[in-house]
């Protein structure tokens, strides 16, 4: 997760240092991640969307995004900050990071992309000061743990320091107890690996070494090998720069949440909650655990601390704000009543009357299935699914399922906010956004977003939908992608696929070459650039 943050490069006084500039008096020395790059992609998670819908539920009142200055502490290549900065041009982003390397790849997309509200700077976190100015929404994705004691506290003394009056400020790290297996196996790969002289070799060292243990202990069913093996197997899935940066480091320090929390707190910091807000709820668990949690942990932070021992959790990303600011972790439903609610929903029987009592199933991304009789919340998902990809305002929702029920908007309003709020808070089939996403359909002349055009230009392999997300196109969608600005009907791009189908620029999936006939080239591709125009609407994708 660790991205590269510590060295030495200052800023001139009073304004951002200019991007890909070096100090006179300070050089920034090389680092692992100049010869082993992160992987630069967003993270939904730290969108200030996201995080001000957190806030929200918990009574604050945030900074406006659209006129927000965002800070980004080991920003890679910007495959998190540069999305951001493309949707949300009224604001300005900076980000910061050790590695040349990766700042140049940024820069890169960056200058192709032309966006003048976004520096990416190379330069140690350790340079920040006051002058840089305050920031509503600081990020510092994979850093935390993986960095000497001076920069962790410099990382929550800019926070303290920077962060504006009601601004959030979101901080990852590896924690205790679950960590505590995991470092033991890093221990076991540094051991073996550092006696090698090249990341390559110590990366391919290390996975010899995970194969050796997985082998010694195939037949083992003891509770030490059994652990052994999950982990090991965990490891085995992950890419180089994962297993290089998280496991081979010199650097890699969890914490105890009870002791991230208190180091916050030197700083004048108050906590707020996590990214994932279904993380600091105990109602998953039995009532006896609910209630023995209530005795022994009086305070959310105290809670918190014991949920990570019952879940022997191994990764936070926690929320922080002004010591000032206290927040109310009593979510209440009317809070969600000035946010968007999207869904992805697959409907189990959708061929019923929603104002009837009949239970109907619906189903997560991810397999969370979500039961229900009531029929405002079925008229809810229908109404939804039918607006996906994009979202609805809370407010525009409370009317349509009133006029799909035959009901008063005042009817429906609170039973609404209740079990779209219960929903939000049990499972992923609901998210809830600060800023609406468009639902855009399949155009005559379709436009794609430009910086995943222009990513794919560049050779990159994938990059942001417009929920922040990582959209990893196939082959077929990598070639087209590009081709979608706006400038060309469908039917001119069914005839420049045609051409280069014909030329052996691009296979047909699945297929074997169709020939030299563009006729027949023409008539495969049809009904394969319907379904690929169809699916990136689908995936948010598309602009226009």
């Amino acid at each position: 997760m660790n991205r590269s943050v510590a060295g030495g490069m200052t800023s001139p006084e009073g304004e951002w240092p200019a991007a890909g500039t070096s100090s006179p008096e300070k050089k920034v020395s090389a680092t692992s991640y100049d010869e082993v790059p992160y992987a630069s992609y967003p993270f939904p998670q730290t969108h200030p969307s996201h995080l001000a819908v957190i806030a929200r539920l918990f009574g604050l009142d945030p900074p406006a995004i659209h006129h927000c200055r965002v800070l980004e502490l080991g920003c890679a290549a910007g495959g998190n900050l540069l999305p951001m900065a493309e949707a949300l041009p009224q604001s300005t982003f900076v980000g910061v990071d050790l590695s040349g390397r990766q700042i140049a790849d940024g820069q890169r997309i960056l200058q192709a992309l032309g966006l003048t509200n976004v520096r990416l700077i190379h330069a140690s976190i350790l340079d920040i000061d006051r002058s840089w100015g305050q920031f509503d929404y600081i990020i510092c994705h994979g850093v935390y743990s993986w960095v000497p004691d001076r920069v962790r506290e410099k990382i929550l003394s800019i926070c303290s320091e920077q962060l504006s009056p009601r601004g959030i400020a979101y901080i990852s790290y590896n924690t205790y107890p679950g960590w505590h297996m995991r470092g033991m196996i890093r221990d076991m790969m540094r051991y073996h690996a550092q006696r090698f002289a090249t990341p390559g070799e110590q990366i391919r060292q290390a996975r010899a070494l995970l194969d050796f243990l997985a082998q010694a202990t195939r037949i083992d069913g003891g509770p030490y090998a059994t652990l052994l093996r999950l982990e090991l197997e965990h490891l085995r899935q992950q890419s180089d720069y994962y297993l290089y940066h998280e496991h081979l480091e010199e650097v890699n320090e969890p914490v105890y949440f009870h002791e991230f929390i208190a180091a916050a707190q030197r700083h004048g910091l108050n906590y707020l909650g996590e990214s994932q807000i279904t993380t600091m709820l105990s109602s998953n668990f039995p009532y006896e655990v609910q209630q023995a949690l209530q005795i022994v942990a009086p305070d959310q932070i105290q809670a918190e601390q014991y949920l990570d021992f019952i879940r022997n959790r191994m990764f936070r990303e926690t929320l922080l704000v002004r010591g000032e600011i206290q927040p109310d972790w009593t979510v209440q439903p009317e809070r969600i009543a000035d946010l968007h609610v999207c869904t992805h929903r697959r409907v189990v029987d959708e061929s019923g009357d929603v104002r009837s009592t009949a239970t109907v199933q619906y189903r997560s991304k991810s397999g969370m299935v979500v039961a229900t009789s009531q029929p405002i919340l079925k008229a809810a998902f229908r109404i939804l699914g039918e607006h996906w990809p994009g979202t609805l305002a809370f407010a525009e929702l409370v009317e349509r399922v009133a006029g799909m029920l035959g009901q008063s908007p005042e009817q429906v309003r609170m039973p609404l906010a209740v079990q779209i709020l219960h929903v939000y808070l049990s499972s992923d089939l609901v998210e809830l956004h600060a800023l609406p996403i468009a639902r855009v359909s399949v155009t005559e002349r379709p436009v794609a977003l430009r910086s995943l055009r222009v990513r794919l230009e560049l050779g990159e392999t994938g990059g942001a939908n417009r929920r922040h997300e990582v959209f990893r196109p196939n082959h077929f969608d990598s070639i087209l992608i590009p081709l979608l600005d706006g400038t060309r009907t469908q039917a001119e791009l069914l005839e420049e696929l045609t051409r280069r189908v014909a030329r052996g620029m691009l296979l047909l999936p699945g297929e074997a070459p169709p020939g030299g006939d563009l006729q027949v080239i023409r008539n495969r591709l049809a009904p394969l650039l319907q379904e690929a125009l169809h699916r990136l609407a689908d995936a948010s994708v598309l602009t226009g």
